[in-house]
């Protein structure tokens, strides 16, 4: 019996953020799970998957946990624009998350005043079946070595902004602070902040599947830029090569 081919999941929370994705499927499929959207197909060489998770932490864990079980992916990439954290980033730039985390997973000092700069991360918690436990799980999930490689080959065709490599905060907010901007990046380490990733990177590492965030820059507060949606397109050109090297 033919040994399936193996499937990479492709993921973004907005129609802008995929529209491109499913467009470049050759015998695009329709699926429907529970409230979630998903687009099988081909890409040259490449079986893909594109997962419209819909926009917040809730959906993407969601989604992602329905599309692992459906499709059974061999790779999960999260990909879409964010808001920069780190001041030297400009709309257009890519980053690679080395790392990914949840940046509403934290614990503040106890004291009177409100001073919110004294916390500390906790990261996320998982149910463990095994024993009926939760599971404190990893502050920072790191990208996948081999999807960061095929990634950082495409990084070589990419002329619209710079490409790195960083840290991928993921929250529920839509931080404007510069203040609080400066103190996510030196404290934490954060390059930009998007709102879904660090619930998929969760999922992945509970089924043990490889994972990685790709995130452009849409708009930065240090350059007073608005969001940019033209970013969404420049960044699924990205992943789709990124895609296509993983069949090599």
């Amino acid at each position: 019996m033919k040994k399936p081919e193996p499937i990479i999941m492709l993921e973004g929370a907005m129609s802008l953020e995929t529209r491109h994705l499913i467009g470049s499927l050759e015998k695009p499929r329709e699926h429907l799970l529970g409230r979630w959207r998903f687009v099988e197909g081909r890409y040259g060489e490449v079986s893909l998957v594109i997962a419209l998770t819909s926009i917040g932490m809730s959906n993407a864990a969601a989604a992602t946990a329905l599309g692992i079980e459906h499709f059974h992916p061999a790779a999960v990439i999260n990909q879409g624009t964010a808001g920069g954290h780190d001041p030297a980033l400009r709309a257009y730039d890519i980053v690679l998350g080395r790392e990914t985390f949840d940046a509403s997973a934290y614990r503040t000092a106890q004291e009177e005043a409100a001073h919110w700069q004294h916390m500390e991360l906790m990261g996320s918690y998982a149910y463990n079946p095994a024993d009926g436990s939760f599971l404190p799980q990893a502050v920072y999930y790191p990208g996948d070595e081999r999807l960061l490689k095929a990634a950082r080959a495409a990084a070589a065709n990419y002329k619209r902004g710079r490409v790195t490599e960083g840290c991928l905060a993921s929250c529920n907010t839509w931080n404007r602070q510069k203040e609080r901007l400066r103190y996510l990046h030196d404290t934490f380490r954060s390059s930009c902040e998007d709102m879904e990733g660090a619930s998929a990177a969760l999922i992945c590492h509970q089924y043990q599947i490889p994972f990685l965030g790709i995130r452009i820059i849409s708009n930065t507060e240090f350059a007073e830029e608005d969001f940019q949606p033209e970013t969404a397109l420049a960044c699924q050109q990205f992943v789709l090569e990124t895609a296509a090297n993983l069949a090599v």
